[in-house]
């Protein structure tokens, strides 16, 4: 099975996204670019956070950003939300967009009045708004565990990063909410994976798709790929694997189609199945 890699990195992978010839892998505290066989070109270090989930789009990658926690504070409790915006030919850092609703949504999270349970963001990328058709920002939410947080929140903003609106997909609580979100333009629907449950009430399926208006989940799977994924259309898909501990970690992007999520497979199959 075709397959591309980067190697030696400090933290685990976050997500990844193919554009204008190459391929651009997100980890906790670097952004990669390469190409298609994996070859590195660059690499840039991000310091004092933690990236997230990244997206091509114009000539740019926007990838999510969750500033670090103060001393003392519990590790989740980010200081701040914020898409990194770099060059794709050099990645160099050229805008940083900060998250406003995210901050407002921090103030009340846990509070009675809550229902979202926002604990940070993760998955984005950039499709068509459903009413209007043009293109929009579209950002997941991480999510607190708690049987009330039921439905993924994903945000619609401007490529500039000005709020617009935001959508409730009812799947029920997942572990840390949207890990990957993408858009299929093919067949006018968005896909995005999340981590498995422990919890009764939280559902077994891991890999969802959703409809180009993120009104009707279309299909799901029990099927894992929670550091990376990626719609090609009519070749398929990238989805992904993570070897290795902070310090020496390996990312990987695998080409398959949807008919291999239908048969649920172990890490370990996986790695068997591509030729590890």
């Amino acid at each position: 099975m075709e397959y591309l890699e980067v190697l030696h990195q400090n933290c685990h992978m976050q997500g990844f996204s193919s554009g204008n010839g190459f391929m651009y892998w997100s980890f906790t505290d670097s952004l990669v670019k390469t190409t298609l066989s994996g070859t590195v070109k660059c690499q840039v270090e991000i310091h004092g956070g933690h990236l997230g989930d990244c997206d091509y789009y114009n000539g740019k990658i926007y990838a999510s950003y969750l500033g670090s926690a103060l001393p003392g504070h519990a590790w989740e409790d980010w200081t701040g939300f914020k898409i990194y915006v770099f060059d794709a030919d050099d990645l160099h850092i050229v805008d940083i967009i900060n998250l406003d609703i995210c901050d407002y949504y921090k103030s009340i999270t846990c509070t009675p009045e809550d229902t979202r349970g926002f604990q940070g963001i993760d998955g984005v990328c950039f499709a068509p708004d459903p009413i209007s058709g043009e293109m929009k920002m579209f950002v997941a939410c991480a999510l607190y565990t708690g049987e009330k947080y039921s439905s993924q929140i994903i945000l619609q903003f401007t490529p500039e990063g000005i709020y617009e609106t935001e959508y409730h997909i009812p799947t029920g609580n997942t572990v840390y909410g949207i890990q990957n979100l993408d858009y299929d333009a093919e067949n006018n629907e968005f896909w995005f994976t999340t981590y498995g449950g422990s919890q009764p009430y939280q559902p077994k399926e891991v890999l969802y798709c959703v409809s180009g208006d993120l009104k009707e989940i279309k299909r799901k799977y029990l099927y894992s790929t929670p550091y990376g994924f990626e719609c090609l259309g009519k070749e398929g898909f990238y989805a992904s694997l993570h070897i290795g501990k902070n310090g020496n970690c390996t990312g990987i992007a695998y080409r398959c189609t949807e008919d291999l999520f239908e048969n649920r497979k172990s890490e370990h199959e996986i790695k068997e199945f591509i030729g590890l």
